[in-house]
């Protein structure tokens, strides 16, 4: 009997066990078909792209935001139809659930913080993201040490098969360059239209893409037309490279043999390196090329082959033609050195853009007469009134009390909360019908590539509400912009932000079940495969939860295609940075306090610059070194007197949006003391180059805003709304005659 018992347990034991590895290998099942951005790699904050392999078709994504609250990603139309869905996600390893309708196809979470060489890891900001289409050139190795056991300091995604490869722009958001070279020929020769459409709008929308043309640049450009297309090449043609050029570049003591080379242009672009041919005939080698508000870095070898690849200084070469991406990190500035929370300019432009004034302020006059009227109320009625005319001192024991509380009332109603005047700054809560004060600070920044057709903008807010309010939210658009803006691609809503020293905040738990989630509804027009055809992307959010006396930043991404009236190729003098002839105003609104950049000089514009209007001569006009004037630099004498940035200010969001545009140009973190990287594609500092200027000014009227989607009212400003343009021309050299 007891063997009979334990043989019934063992089995009972064994069934138990099976079952619950059964189970448990289809919970793993089920986690194994999610795959999350680009080889596992994503970044906290930023569109991520989540790859299903199942056979259900995702309706809808579950995850947390910055501040905790659980947000709903709603796939709406043609994007349910495709294997890619995309969120924000709002810290790391925060849950997400995939859905299909009402059923839970799988709950996982976003993989942790760990080495990127190792796996599927989230990318912190102070790590470069690189994505490799074919070898990776020895750049994952980079920071690297056996010895040490260190792994490598730069992320590096390696894509083998073209489904691991988003089919849209958002599914690259954070990435910091695009490695592509002979090795992946076959990967770009199996990537879906979708696909190609999202690199070259990633591209153009200002990623920088290093392109290696060597004797295989013809099957590259064959599997890649659109690649030979941006680069402005109708015949590729290949020559013989002499390698001295290179040598010297690097100053290696390790000799290189020639070479096959395909000959870049030198109608456009900054030339890198020159050499010669093996017939002694100038040929550029290295070549930097403005497309969009991006760039093409390529280089006229193949660095993949085996010549190269034994070349001890093949390293050298990429880092010095790439600028910063591959050395290392600065260390972080001390916080206590500057007084704030946060580390970034985009901390700084939130933190100016929460402030808001919901008490009325009063002067310290106005303050002391009523302090005055007080005492001449109470002396005077006490002694006068109650004393001599009535004769009853004790009634004084009523009347102080009596007009000590009738004025309280009077202060507390003229303090109350400024709904502003007739209500005109009111909006209507939502969530019970009731009025409340929900008022939004902004800062936008148009851009427009007048040569190369493309236009993008950006906006960063940050709602208030009185009360709390459950608001659902869409982007309006003013008729200014409509007369700028030919088709739209993409017009998308997203919380701006995450707990952490970017942006000034302390993450404790990143789970908030106070507060209600709400839906981000992603919606596209179309049918998957069309491409740059397809509909414009764009969303709303619905139900945004919002505490009483407190704030929600958001940030719109928008892509569009310009409609300009007209714009002319400026010209330079040959041999020197100053331009001449004539400028006119290309937009069909009114450019203020608006300035030409060319190189390290602006042209100050008249306060008002109107929609079309010329101005015959450009050497009219005052000019300003333009760095000394981002950092407000001033000659006295025989010395200079340079302004210093003032971290904690949060008062002028025009320097801010200086700061953002412009970063690298004024000296990045050793003026301004704080990193750029959430937003370091607001700045255009490399767009300043030979054949390029940039016309900038604000708009009097904003070109996009926020408003409810129940009753269309766009939510008010509090007092601080900036809308900066910019518009990048091309520019011709010639002769003086």
């Amino acid at each position: 009997m007891p063997k009979l018992l334990f043989l019934i347990g063992a089995t009972l034991s064994t069934i138990f066990l099976l079952s619950g590895n059964a189970r448990s290998a289809r919970a793993d099942d089920t986690s194994s078909e999610v795959h999350f951005g680009i080889g596992g790699h994503y970044r906290v904050g930023a569109w991520t792209g989540i790859r299903y392999l199942g056979k259900q078709n995702i309706t809808a994504l579950e995850t947390r935001d910055g501040d905790g609250a659980e947000v709903r990603y709603e796939q709406t139309d043609a994007l349910t139809k495709g294997k890619w869905s995309y969120a924000v996600p709002g810290g790391e390893a925060v849950p997400l659930s995939l859905k299909s309708g009402d059923e839970t196809i799988a709950s996982v979470r976003f993989p942790t913080a760990g080495s990127p060489s190792r796996g599927p890891s989230m990318i912190p900001l102070g790590m470069n993201w690189i994505v490799v289409l074919g070898n990776p050139l020895g750049v994952d190795e980079v920071g690297a040490n056996k010895l040490l056991n260190r792994d490598a300091s730069i992320a590096v995604s390696k894509p083998t098969n073209p489904p691991e490869l988003p089919d849209s722009i958002l599914g690259y958001d954070g990435v910091d360059m695009i490695i592509i070279n002979s090795g992946g020929i076959d990967l770009l020769r199996g990537l879906t239209m979708d696909q190609r459409t999202a690199i070259q709008q990633w591209i153009t929308g200002g990623g920088h893409l290093f392109l290696t043309l060597g004797d295989s640049c013809l099957d590259l450009f064959e599997a890649a037309p659109w690649l030979q297309k941006l680069l402005g090449i109708s015949e590729p043609k290949t020559t013989m490279i002499a390698p001295s050029a290179i040598e010297t570049y690097t100053s290696t003591q390790n000799p290189l043999e020639n070479f096959t080379g395909l000959r870049l242009p030198r109608e456009n672009g900054t030339v890198l390196i020159t050499g010669k041919t093996t017939r002694r005939v100038s040929i550029p080698v290295a070549s930097v090329y403005n497309i969009g508000f991006g760039r093409i870095t390529a280089v006229a070898a193949d660095l993949d082959n085996a010549m190269f690849a034994a070349w001890p200084e093949r390293l050298d070469l990429i880092t010095q033609l790439t600028g910063n991406v591959f050395l290392p990190v600065q260390k972080d500035i001390a916080i206590t050195n500057r007084g704030t929370a946060y580390a970034d300019l985009a901390g700084q432009l939130r933190s100016t853009l929460d402030q808001f004034d919901v008490k009325r302020t009063f002067s310290f006059s106005l303050v002391s007469i009523i302090l005055m009227a007080l005492i001449a109320a109470i002396g005077p009625l006490d002694y006068l009134l109650i004393n001599r005319f009535l004769g009853r001192p004790l009634l004084g024991w009523l009347s102080f009390p009596m007009v000590a509380v009738a004025l309280t009332l009077v202060l507390m109603y003229e303090a109350r909360p400024n709904r502003g005047s007739l209500n005109s700054a009111a909006v209507t809560d939502t969530s019970n019908g009731n009025e409340g004060i929900i008022r939004c600070n902004r800062l936008e920044i148009v851009d427009i590539d007048a040569s190369a057709g493309v236009g993008r903008g950006f906006q960063a807010s940050c709602i208030y509400s009185h009360d709390a309010a459950l608001l659902n939210v869409e982007i309006g658009q003013s008729p200014n912009f409509e007369n700028i803006t030919d088709s739209i691609q993409q017009s998308l809503l997203s919380p701006l932000g995450y707990p952490g020293e970017t942006y000034g905040g302390i993450q404790i738990a990143i789970e908030d079940t106070r507060m209600p989630p709400y839906t981000i509804r992603l919606q596209q027009g179309g049918t998957p495969g069309n491409g740059a055809n397809a509909g414009p992307l764009e969303n709303s959010i619905l139900g945004a939860p919002l505490a009483a006396r407190s704030s929600k930043s958001l940030q719109t991404l928008i892509r569009f295609k310009p409609q300009l009236s007209t714009f002319q190729n400026l010209q330079r003098r040959s041999g020197s940075e100053l331009l001449k002839g004539e400028l006119i105003n290309p937009l069909p609104v009114d450019l203020l306090d608006g300035m030409l950049v060319y190189r390290n000089w602006a042209y100050l514009l008249q306060t008002r610059f109107p929609a079309g209007g010329r101005i015959e001569r450009i050497e009219t006009l005052r000019q300003k070194n333009f760095r000394w004037r981002l950092s407000r630099q001033t000659v006295l004498e025989s010395s200079r007197e340079t302004e210093e940035w003032d971290a904690s200010s949060v008062e002028l969001p025009d320097r801010v949006a200086e700061m953002l545009m412009f970063h690298d140009a004024v000296g990045g973190i050793r003026y301004t003391q704080l990193r750029d990287e959430p937003l370091s594609s607001l700045d255009l500092s490399h767009t300043l180059s030979d054949d390029r200027c940039i016309l900038i000014g604000r708009l009097a009227d904003e070109l996009t805003t926020l408003q409810l989607t129940d009753g269309e009212t766009a939510i008010p400003s509090d007092g601080k709304s900036l809308t900066m343009i910019r518009v990048v021309l091309p520019v011709t050299s010639t002769k003086d005659p």
